[in-house]
């Protein structure tokens, strides 16, 4: 079996584990990092939080090599009202709770509003979400996503093997955009 890691692939990954990865390429243990070393510095033109902020000059939304994996995109109330328009009202009901609740909410009130049983249906809305923002923004590499999940908020039944509850989160730009746009849209 071959596995292979390209250059960007590998800079993905969190700089302990790039640590670990080297340390068992090259057969020897690597001084460990500084610490500090895997904070992003504004102030530094690379450094991916100083990027993110910058809006696409081609395209209205965020290119995708600015965007990072398990981060949710900012919307602005521009690109929310594309975003919104053709929604069907399940979908609009379930993004307005995003947009009451600071950007925050449990799986079981996604659920509950929908009346599904199964953690399935959740994840399904978060799926479909991420594909329409996908056609409205640049993101050739499919990085994007409106919804991330709050792993530290993950509740586990007792045996560890099935999920509970847990948290999605839109960003909190991405909370109030949805919110101008739902009020002046009301």
């Amino acid at each position: 079996m071959q596995i292979v890691v390209e250059d960007r692939d590998f800079r993905r990954l969190k700089p302990e584990t790039q640590q670990d990865l080297l340390s068992l390429l090259i057969g020897k243990k690597l001084p460990s990092l500084q610490s500090g070393a895997s904070k992003p510095n504004p102030s530094k033109p690379n450094s991916p939080k100083s990027d993110a902020s910058k809006p696409s000059s081609s395209k209205p939304g965020p290119s995708s090599n600015r965007l990072k994996w398990r981060e949710p995109v900012d919307l602005r109330p521009e690109q929310a009202m594309k975003f919104l328009h053709g929604l069907s009202s399940d979908h609009r009901r379930k993004l307005e709770l995003f947009s009451k609740k600071s950007g925050r909410v449990r799986m079981r009130d996604i659920m509950k509003m929908s009346g599904d049983t199964d953690l399935r249906g959740a994840s399904d809305f978060q799926r479909l979400m991420t594909r329409r923002l996908r056609r409205l923004i640049d993101d050739p590499e499919k990085k994007a996503q409106l919804i991330g999940w709050d792993f530290d908020a993950t509740k586990w039944d007792e045996k560890q093997t099935t999920i509970i509850d847990g948290v999605y989160y839109v960003t909190e730009t991405t909370a109030a955009s949805l919110r101008k746009c739902m009020k002046e849209h009301a």
